[in-house]
């Protein structure tokens, strides 16, 4: 098991999703061959937060547009599966959130990034903590350049 990092939108990292995503099937197939069962795609599922590119991602694996993609959540609205190679199949999923958010911190960011509805929040409380936000982090940055002087 390991961590990939991609980016769908440019294409980083979808080269060693891919590998892993072989890898991964062959070991599965072999193990199926000892015990005398037939080799069979291997079954992955796709799932994230609301908007992060998981359609995008099953795109690029593709190498051509096969799941519906935006950069507005809601726009994947129920289970699908795809081939991606002979070996892998993909399903894509909607977005998922926890039922209930107690951390306000992290339910305000996910309504700054339009990734919850906005009859979960109201739009002006949350455009305040966005421009606060925008605030504490350029101070950030300027005590970061301050440093490097």
């Amino acid at each position: 098991q390991s961590v990939l990092y991609t980016n769908a939108r440019y294409g980083k990292g979808i080269n060693s999703v891919a590998k892993s995503a072989m890898r991964c099937s062959k070991k599965l197939n072999a193990k199926r061959k000892k015990r005398g069962l037939a080799p069979r795609a291997v079954r992955v599922a796709v799932v994230g937060f609301p908007n992060v590119g998981k359609s995008a991602l099953i795109n690029r694996l593709c190498g051509r547009r096969i799941c519906d993609s935006a950069s507005r959540p809601g726009v994947t609205r129920q289970l699908r599966w795809v081939r991606v190679a002979d070996d892998i199949d993909l399903l894509d999923s909607p977005g998922v959130l926890p039922p209930r958010l107690s951390d306000q911190a992290a339910a305000a960011r996910l309504a700054m990034c339009d990734d919850i509805g906005e009859a979960a929040y109201t739009p002006s409380l949350v455009a305040t903590a966005m421009l606060l936000r925008f605030q504490y982090l350029q101070g950030v940055e300027a005590d970061n350049l301050r440093d490097e002087l």
